[in-house]
């Protein structure tokens, strides 16, 4: 939580597209050369930095890319030795470092396992602060964590909430590993020397560690009186005063014993992740058209669970652009493992017709309408258009396409990168007059598609775009897609 400092500098591989999430198409070359079927960004890029990648490996394991800028000269020989001795380590609070690859244009390519859960940062939005069962698991794990890296010569530089996982089973796991390479932090947890420029340190990650520990009993007065007294040195000034990450991990049973932390369940979740978002910079998709006074309120998509969109923000696409241009399936957005920011527009609350928002029509729409697409079934399908509607003839169409050349489509995962409500086209007004539209910004990542003799086929992904969906009450349903 809180905005993450980077030094500033541009990424070093020819201009960028007009797209923003687009990666430039040599460098997406090279990935898949490197056998990385790559996916949708998970957050934002910042200065300097790009935002890592869902994807999978070679071997089929679900993985974070990271795209890192090597300097040509002896800083970049430094970070390529530093990531080695990461890749080496192995500790169940590390997420473990898998691959790294030489890029065109002085860029390396690091693959970490992705770790499923949510960050730490959602849970304490969702929940409001931890047990003290948990939060003595929280300093057990991640202080341990820690003095591993630390005994290895080397430092997180940026332990916040956004850069631990709460995984299924209550355990935690540090990611973004590249902070102290990278040199940012986060201000709500660094250290002072941090925010005055200085480097990573094992000092300064005790330091972030304990400021963490505190956010995690904003809501227990008694909790926060018990860490003031077993953190004081920890949060000392002077970095020299400070205890090591082992010694401050064997405190955890002053807290209490340790227990594991419960993630809440998912419209909790949900809820959690935007209000995490108002400590992060975010990304709005904002409309052109001036709003009707009754719909001028904003819908928000996306959030860094398992870091990246648990909280179901599977998009409906451009119904023919979805899998004419050969897209299939796709890597799943289930997790994320670092650097994802949730996507929102203002404090204002979701319009809602009944006790629905049309976010969550938008969520069930399109998880449904994959579903219906990965198991081919055309019954299904049509449950979520408007019978007799562009979008139902066009979503026929696809299953007779697909079907006529003999494929099938797994996995199919389109992720919303953010809903903005806008103004239902006058035709569309005309032709039901209870509609309402949305626009939607989306993403594919990359995706296969397999023939009746079983020959599979990688789709490379691709950039996101935008669709205005015009949506029908009654149930609600899709009547038409729209370029936006």
């Amino acid at each position: 939580m809180g905005t993450k400092q980077h030094r500033n500098r541009s990424p070093r591989i020819g201009g960028r597209p007009e797209d923003p999430e687009a990666l430039e198409p040599e460098l997406q070359d090279a990935l898949i050369r490197a056998g990385l079927a790559v996916g949708a960004p998970l957050g934002a890029d910042s200065p300097g930095r790009r935002a890592p990648r869902r994807g999978l490996d070679a071997a089929g394991r679900d993985v974070v890319i990271h795209l890192l800028d090597l300097p040509d000269d002896a800083s970049g020989a430094r970070t390529l030795r530093r990531l080695d001795e990461l890749r080496a380590l192995t500790h169940p609070g590390i997420a473990p470092v898998r691959e790294i690859i030489s890029l065109p244009g002085g860029c390396a390519a690091v693959t970490v396992d992705l770790v499923v859960g949510a960050d730490l940062a959602v849970v304490l939005g969702a929940r409001g602060g931890l047990t003290r069962a948990e939060t003595a698991k929280v300093l057990d794990d991640v202080g341990s964590a820690l003095a591993h890296l630390h005994a290895h010569g080397l430092a997180h530089g940026d332990v916040s909430p956004a850069n631990v996982m709460v995984t299924t089973e209550g355990g935690l796991v540090l990611i973004d590993l590249f902070g102290g390479i990278l040199e940012s932090g986060t201000d709500r947890c660094a250290a002072p020397e941090r925010r005055g420029g200085g480097p990573a340190t094992p000092a300064s990650d005790v330091y972030a560690l304990a400021a963490l520990l505190r956010e995690c009993a904003t809501e227990s007065a008694m909790l926060r009186t018990r860490l003031d007294r077993i953190l004081a040195d920890a949060l000392a000034t002077s970095p020299q005063r400070r205890p090591s990450a082992r010694a401050l991990a064997a405190r955890a049973p002053e807290i209490a014993k340790p227990g594991g932390v419960a993630l809440p369940d998912g419209a909790r979740l949900a809820a959690g992740a935007l209000r995490a978002a108002v400590a992060r910079p975010t990304r709005v998709v904002p409309s052109r058209r001036r709003l009707r006074p009754e719909r001028r309120s904003r819908l928000a998509a996306g959030a860094r669970l398992g870091g990246v969109a648990l909280v179901g923000l599977v998009g409906v696409a451009a119904v023919i652009g979805m899998l004419g241009a050969g897209q299939g399936a796709q890597v799943s957005a289930t997790a994320s493992a670092s650097g994802a920011s949730v996507a929102t527009s203002s404090a204002q609350p979701p319009v809602a017709s009944g006790q629905e928002s049309l976010r969550d029509v938008v969520v069930d729409l399109a998880g449904r309408r994959d579903a219906a697409l990965n198991a081919g079934d055309a019954a299904a399908l049509a449950e979520t258009t408007v019978p007799g509607s562009p979008a139902a003839a066009a979503d026929a169409a696809v299953l007779e396409a697909l079907n006529e050349a003999g494929e099938s489509v797994s996995g199919l995962d389109t992720s919303v990168l953010g809903v903005v409500e806008v103004e239902v086209p006058d035709d569309c007004a005309q032709t039901w007059t209870s509609a309402r539209a949305v626009r939607v910004r989306q993403s594919q990542p990359a995706s296969t598609r397999t023939a009746a003799d079983g020959a599979v086929r990688t789709v490379p992904a691709q950039a996101a775009r935008e669709v205005v969906l015009v949506l029908v009450p009654g149930p609600w349903r899709v009547a038409e897609v729209r370029a936006a």
